[in-house]
């Protein structure tokens, strides 16, 4: 799935041959993921890219926005990158329906690619928050692959646990809009993208966070598809541009959770109408 989305979004060989970095997230383990990265950039038909691997659970594909972002910045040389995300749990997997643990699962692969040509959308700003702390409280073995967890043994709604993942979330919003230069009122900011996770997890975790303006325009997708692993975020900004949902000159605030914790936040920027000719270079697709 990840790499049917890759080649989405790569529209030619020559696209893939610019991808000079591929970030590659996922969660759970199989017996080849040692080598994942490198072997989806080479089937990617990007051969000389420096492949890379991220393991940050579900923000595992906003940190590899971050990441790509950040080496762009530093690396003149660097035409593009491309932000992989891919998981499945298959049909008979228990731990797909473990709603307690924050959403139901679906199995999903995004891609993502960044490049200095004009698109539909700019990234304006990325900021992350993290509190390693509460990593001490989650099982060793990974949840998901395991049977559900009893009610007795589902996460709390309130406590420790969701009083340091809200700080994470509110210090990457504010983080995040203030290194795209604007308040928490600008006018300009329409949409509010929230990760694909259960309602009242979403309630705990943003409720008193989120500038006022966008309140009356949250997004919730998670009914559509569950929860994406790593790839809510990037989901979420291949919605953006399928919906055409921001004007020219328009700002969206995408934010992104992950267990351990860390919250990642993205704003985003319309900068031109979407054409026949965007459709080949938006850089987003599911799959």
């Amino acid at each position: 799935m990840a790499l049917a989305a890759a080649h989405d979004v790569l529209a030619s060989p020559r696209a893939a041959q610019d991808v000079g970095l591929v970030v590659c997230a996922w969660v759970l383990d199989t017996d080849t993921d040692w080598k994942l990265a490198p072997r989806l950039a080479r089937k990617a038909g990007a051969r000389r890219a420096v492949a890379i691997g991220v393991r940050q659970l579900s923000n595992g594909g906003a940190m590899g926005v971050q990441i790509a972002a950040a080496q762009m910045m530093a690396e003149a040389s660097l035409r593009a990158a491309l932000v992989l995300t891919g998981d499945a749990l298959g049909p008979d997997a228990p731990g797909r329906w473990a709603e307690g643990e924050g959403a139901f699962m679906g199995d999903a692969a995004t891609a993502l690619l960044l490049s200095r040509t004009r698109g539909r959308l700019a990234v304006r700003s990325i900021a992350s928050s993290g509190h390693c702390e509460h990593e001490a409280d989650f099982p060793t073995a990974n949840p998901l692959l395991g049977p559900p967890p009893s009610a007795s043994a589902a996460p709390a709604k309130s406590g420790s646990g969701s009083f340091l993942l809200r700080r994470c979330v509110r210090d990457a919003v504010q983080g995040a809009l203030a290194d795209a230069g604007l308040d928490t009122d600008d006018a300009r900011l329409r949409i509010v993208m929230l990760p694909r996770l259960a309602p009242w997890l979403l309630d705990v975790l943003t409720t008193g966070l989120l500038p006022e303006a966008l309140k009356a325009e949250q997004l919730r997708l998670t009914a559509r598809t569950g929860h994406l692993f790593a790839g809510d975020m990037t989901a979420n900004l291949d919605h953006l541009l399928h919906e055409d949902a921001l004007e020219a000159g328009q700002y969206a605030l995408l934010v992104s959770v992950g267990s351990g914790f860390t919250a990642t936040c993205l704003v985003v920027q319309a900068v031109s109408p979407l054409t026949d000719a965007d459709l080949h270079q938006k850089g987003v697709a599911t799959s």
